[in-house]
């Protein structure tokens, strides 16, 4: 299998579902997207990263393995789902950010909440390298919903029932609160109209790989007999 991070972080994240996959008797292959850890920063586009993981399988022999992320890398796994053989495909808690007024479920005015979450985003993105700035553009140019349509295979996608609405400056906090509804909402409907998706709506924050693996590992392993 190839476990894939998420943003600004790198392979090491992976390190407590590695020692419980390892301890089943799989191959876990961890390694770093570009920009991140030791690979060298190059132009993010979501067809080249794709390209990046497929070199990656290409050149360890891998037949059909199971590709799991976390956030950004859970993005990149619901993307190989569209184009490469594989017995799962899981996305842990990659949901991009909002963008557009009708992403805000239940909420009075959309088009001021909006405006306050793409403000509080943009102040939280100051400081970041030009590169980040390239991949998060990229993360709102993406529809993943039109990607959960076009998996080939079985994908697992992951849903923390933990608000991050603490995270954002308090005028911003209801409307992410009410983007986050609209978002569980739209997988739910997914998950009842596509046959190869799966919700799994799970008792943690985003980060659902460090705060439960065992977690993370059972919805792996079946897979692992495939």
């Amino acid at each position: 299998m190839v476990l894939l991070h998420g943003g600004g972080r790198d392979s090491a994240d992976w390190d407590p579902v590695v020692a419980r996959l390892r301890a089943l008797g799989a191959r876990p292959v961890t390694l770093d997207l570009r920009g991140h850890g030791s690979t060298p920063a190059a132009p993010w586009a979501w067809e080249p990263v794709v390209a990046d993981v497929a070199a990656v399988v290409s050149a360890l022999g891998l037949t059909r393995p199971v590709v799991a992320g976390h956030s950004l890398g859970g993005m990149v796994a619901t993307l190989w789902a569209g184009v490469g053989e594989c017995p799962l495909a899981l996305n842990l808690d990659g949901h991009g950010n909002p963008t557009s007024p009708a992403h805000y479920t239940g909420l009075a005015d959309p088009v001021a909440g909006h405006r306050a979450v793409r403000t509080a985003l943009t102040a939280m993105a100051t400081g970041l390298d030009e590169d980040f700035r390239t991949v998060m553009a990229a993360i709102d140019a993406l529809d993943l919903f039109a990607a959960y349509r076009r998996a080939r295979g079985p994908l697992v996608v992951t849903r923390g029932t933990r608000s991050l609405a603490g995270l954002l400056p308090e005028e911003a906090q209801e409307a992410w609160l009410a983007y986050e509804r609209w978002t569980l909402a739209e997988l739910r409907s997914t998950a009842a109209e596509v046959p190869t998706f799966r919700l799994c709506e799970t008792a943690t924050g985003h980060d659902v790989h460090l705060e439960d693996p065992d977690l993370v590992v059972s919805l792996i392993s079946p897979a692992l007999t495939v």
